[in-house]
């Protein structure tokens, strides 16, 4: 069956730091990603109409060597699938499509640290956003979130050692950015353990206006919640809020590589699928008044 189209402006950006020698982040925007490695900024943004759009972001961990060669490997593995993506059409089939390619990206990762003798892992935050569903998953601690009319929600939810000690009541959730396990990943690209690499999912839906954001910890840890809803709570175009976020995270001391992928809704489907449903029923109507004058005629 096929599905509905809904637009989307979107921008993203990725930015070494001012720390880091090397930017291990990459981003995904509908089949556009970082093709290069030691890139220092890279600037994307476009109003796209399609069915199924898929935005993500890999943070290549930077206690392990060739984090850029697995965040790449986590993008390329997303462009291979595309074929899978854009058949998806409900929260089972987004569930089940990235899950598959969270073990195809996983496998690859652990092939070429094989290969190299390099150990090597990645993040990845996922948006899956079509007139149906928003889909959402993480491995890591890349973020997720949705800015809509009643505030601002995380989909996305830390697999850290400080999150499981949250989850447990041994820590505060505020304490948790300032924890020295906040950066020690549990579940992320590259786990030799097979079994816990099950990501956190989330399902939503989407409305005209409402504004997404994925990022990596670059930004996350230097801004809180309520500053990055007062960077996405604006009119200006995404791709000015994205180079917003970004400013902002290096003004407050980000000593990570930083990325964003941001999305606003421009048009969610919902008066095609109306129109649609509507032809339907008129369809349906009308066929139903045919046979109805056919028998009555026959009679």
């Amino acid at each position: 069956m096929k599905g509905i189209p809904i637009t989307l402006e979107i921008a993203a950006v990725t930015d070494i730091g001012q720390s880091r020698s090397s930017n291990q982040d990459n981003f995904f925007v509908n089949g556009t990603f970082v093709d290069h490695y030691r890139v220092k900024t890279e600037r994307f943004d476009c109003v796209d109409n399609e069915e199924v759009h898929v935005l993500a972001v890999c943070d290549g961990m930077g206690g392990l060597k060739d984090g850029d060669v697995a965040a790449m490997t986590g993008v390329t593995t997303l462009s291979d699938f595309s074929e899978e993506l854009q058949s998806i059409r409900t929260y089972e089939d987004a569930s089940y499509t990235a899950r598959s390619l969270i073990r195809k990206a996983n496998d690859r990762i652990l092939r070429k640290s094989k290969k190299t003798g390099k150990k090597m892992g990645s993040t990845l935050a996922m948006l899956i956003v079509t007139s149906e569903c928003l889909y959402a998953c993480n491995l890591g601690d890349s973020e997720i979130y949705l800015k809509n009319d009643y505030g601002m929600e995380r989909l996305s939810k830390p697999q850290t050692v400080a999150q499981e000690l949250v989850d447990r009541g041994a820590l505060a959730q505020n304490q948790a950015k300032q924890s020295f396990a906040r950066n020690q990943l549990y579940k992320y690209l590259g786990m030799e353990n097979l079994k816990g690499l099950v990501p956190n999912e989330c399902y939503s839906e989407i409305r005209n206006g409402d504004i997404l954001l994925i990022c990596s910890d670059g930004v996350s840890d230097a801004l809180q919640s309520h500053s990055i809803y007062a960077c996405l709570n604006s009119n200006r175009p995404i791709k000015e809020i994205a180079d917003n976020i970004i400013e902002k995270a290096l003004r407050r001391g980000s000593h990570d590589n930083l990325t964003v992928v941001i999305a606003r809704v421009l048009d969610d489907g919902r008066e095609t699928r109306l129109r649609r449903l509507i032809g339907t029923v008129l369809g349906i109507t009308a066929a139903v008044l045919f046979l109805t004058t056919l028998i009555v005629w026959l009679i």
